[in-house]
């Protein structure tokens, strides 16, 4: 578990997300209030996906966006975002006395790449799948 986290706010913006995992090279972000209660989490697909339309829009109007740069034009909206327009909301997390393998399984079973460790309600670090590649299971490949 990292227990340096790097976190943002609700109203932190789009630019500013993008900025940071960029600046920190980091592939995700819990989304905090000032408590530390965790109240989302953003990944870069979930960035990414601001950038496209939903599949419903995509269908309804096929023609229209199989052009590129109809996407391109399109994808500008995402200026006005904020963490809260795209975080995911339903937080898979863990305490910090949870076993690496309760990790490891979560990980798996719902194709994240990062667990919030929460302690009475707050934040205190992250697991994240290359943590846990690095650290766990190099003791099997020895």
């Amino acid at each position: 578990m990292k227990t340096h986290v790097r976190t943002v706010r609700k109203n932190t913006s789009y630019k500013e997300v993008v900025l940071l995992l960029i600046k920190h090279k980091i592939s995700g972000i819990p989304v905090i209030e000032k408590t530390k209660k965790v109240v989302g989490i953003i990944s870069e697909k979930d960035l990414l996906y601001q950038l496209f339309p939903s599949q419903e829009e995509f269908y309804k109007d096929i023609e229209h966006y199989m052009h590129h740069d109809v996407i391109e034009k399109e994808a500008v909206k995402v200026k006005k975002l904020k963490a809260k327009d795209f975080m995911s909301r339903d937080v898979i997390s863990v305490k910090p006395d949870d076993h690496v393998l309760t990790a490891c399984a979560l990980l798996v079973i719902n194709n994240i790449r990062r667990l919030p460790v929460i302690e009475k309600g707050k934040l205190v670090g992250i697991v994240t799948s290359n943590n846990l590649f690095k650290n766990f299971l190099r003791k099997y490949v020895k």
